[in-house]
């Protein structure tokens, strides 16, 4: 089974749940709907933020990068290592970074995740939306 209709259902869901009128007048199909490109960093991170809070938790992204302001470069005040998305599943501190492709985890990553689950949180690096789905349903089930 892909990854597609496990998401499908839980934009469903969501809808029914928080947009009833919305949906229900529209029969599901003038809703606008969109698959994320998960081959992509910015796809696979849209689509793990989409399905946490569709699901009833709450996500964010994080901008560690820093922003370019004319032609001067601005830092980040966050500290290096901090994941991709940072979440609460059913009141547990969870954390994403996400590697699509050939990149790999960074020592103030790796360094990161050991303060997290340290703290009793969660820090887990994903690559696939199977992947993601496999950590998602442990954290629910109470088992990571």
């Amino acid at each position: 089974m892909t990854w597609k209709p496990r998401y499908f259902e839980a934009w469903v869901k969501h809808m029914e749940t928080n947009h009833a009128d919305a949906f229900a007048l529209s029969g599901g199909r003038r809703m606008k709907f969109k698959y994320p490109d998960i081959e992509t960093a910015n796809g696979l991170t849209t689509f793990i933020i989409a399905f946490i809070t569709w699901n009833g938790g709450n996500a964010t992204r994080v901008n560690v990068m820093g922003r370019r302001v004319g032609n001067k470069w601005i830092k980040s005040s966050t500290r290096k290592g901090t994941a991709d998305v940072t979440a609460t599943i059913r009141g547990r501190s969870c954390k994403f970074e996400v590697k699509v492709g050939r990149d790999k985890p960074r020592p103030e990553q790796l360094k990161e995740q050991e303060r997290e689950r340290a703290s009793g949180g969660v820090y887990e690096f994903i690559s696939t939306p199977g992947n993601f789905y496999a950590v998602y349903d442990m954290i629910v089930a109470g088992e990571l």
